[in-house]
């Protein structure tokens, strides 16, 4: 009986004693995808956990350690060992100077919502630039996560409809008022001439229209030709 009860300590007990064995999940994590395999994501675990802890804020508004980004997974696949799987890193925030089992959810929640946004928006270079175009899909897992997002509301849509529309009427604003200052800088010469011409028929036309033009003129038609001796 004795013996029974030891065998069965050891194989409940043994898989966390293992050297590079995954540690239980706590009920929020980030799983996220990337396009590196394990033999290169395993080279780059400080600069991964760097930029992860620079994405996001503790609740006093400064940037988390380096040292509260706990990746599960990493010993089980590192060293690599020539490890040619796709690394999927589960990784979560855990409290300042805590074991790994401290989880500080609402840190982890932060940092999915803060990733998703980036992955969904193209913008995976702001996670670092060795993971520009690296991130396949982020995903929160745990009984603790957060729904998955289901897109825009509708007061987003408006908003974002409105403006594209204003950015495009502003576009077509700039575009005219261009045309415009071309124009008028070519036809300035021409411009300026025909001005001049408008003004000296209009005071010809003025001059031939006046009282004193039409009584001179009637009075040099009514005078009798003089004779000539």
């Amino acid at each position: 009986m004795t013996y029974l009860i030891l065998v069965f300590g050891i194989l409940v007990l043994a898989p966390p004693l293992i050297k590079g064995a995954s540690k239980p999940l706590p009920t929020v994590y980030i799983q996220m995808d990337l396009k590196y395999t394990w033999s290169e994501f395993c080279l780059l675990e400080t600069y991964f956990k760097a930029k992860m802890a620079d994405l996001v804020l503790d609740d006093h508004g400064h940037h988390l350690n380096v040292s509260q980004i706990y990746i599960n997974n990493f010993d089980e696949n590192c060293p690599p060992k020539n490890n040619v799987d796709k690394a999927s890193p589960k990784f979560y925030i855990i409290k300042p100077g805590g074991a790994y089992d401290e989880v500080n959810k609402n840190a982890t929640i932060k940092a999915y919502e803060t990733l998703r946004y980036l992955t969904d928006n193209n913008l995976g270079v702001l996670a670092g630039p060795l993971f520009q175009r690296k991130i396949e899909k982020v995903e929160a897992k745990g009984e603790d996560a957060p729904p998955k997002p289901t897109g825009f509301t509708e007061l987003e849509r408006t908003y974002i409809a409105i403006g594209i529309a204003c950015g495009i009427l502003a576009i077509i604003v700039s575009i005219a008022v261009i045309v415009y200052v071309i124009k008028n800088k070519k036809n300035g010469g021409r411009t300026n001439e025909n001005k001049s011409t408008r003004e000296f028929i209009g005071e010809e036309n003025r001059l031939h229209t006046s009282p004193e033009f039409i009584g001179e003129e009637n009075r040099l038609h009514a005078s009798p030709p003089h004779n000539v001796s």
